[in-house]
């Protein structure tokens, strides 16, 4: 395994490949205001910056479902419970990362969806959280609602 500098926790971990880092960057801009999740932003991430050995299976880029829904399904979430509560105690992070915790014959510790969970992404994260009687959308506040957050760069190297 290779010693990767983690800017993100402050330390070197141990990675399976060495690192790499990209010549140039790239910005992007989302207006939150037009999105309708087709993940476009995400597979142009995709496909400019996860062309490394090991990479295959990275999306940098996500597009979540908010207020009440997490990145399609939870599956971010189910990876972190999966590893446990974590402590900071200052600038480097002390505890376990996916690949120190990973079990042993393991390359990395990881959460697998269902085969079902790929068919519909956001499924039941666009759903309505009560009944809206009519003129309901009119008056403010009400907790019916949801809108889509791009999001990029959010735990990759390359910010």
């Amino acid at each position: 395994m290779a010693k990767v500098y983690n800017w993100q926790i402050g330390r070197e971990m141990d990675y399976p490949y060495e690192g790499k880092r990209p010549e140039k960057q790239f910005g992007m801009i989302f207006d939150t205001n037009k999105c309708i999740a087709c993940q476009t932003c995400t597979v142009a991430c995709k496909t400019t910056w996860t062309t490394g050995r090991g990479q295959e299976y990275m999306y940098w880029n996500n597009v979540e479902t908010k207020p009440y829904g997490y990145y399609p399904l939870g599956w971010d979430v189910n990876i972190l419970d999966k590893l446990g509560i974590q402590e900071m105690g200052g600038p480097v992070y002390q505890g376990k990362t996916l690949f120190d915790a990973a079990p042993t014959g393991e390359a990395i510790l990881g959460y697998l969806p269902d085969d079902i969970d790929y068919a519909h992404p956001n499924i039941g994260e666009d759903d309505c959280t009560g009944l809206m009687t009519q003129g309901a959308h009119l008056t403010m506040p009400h907790m019916q609602w949801m809108f889509y957050l791009p999001r990029i760069c959010n735990h990759c190297t390359y910010p």
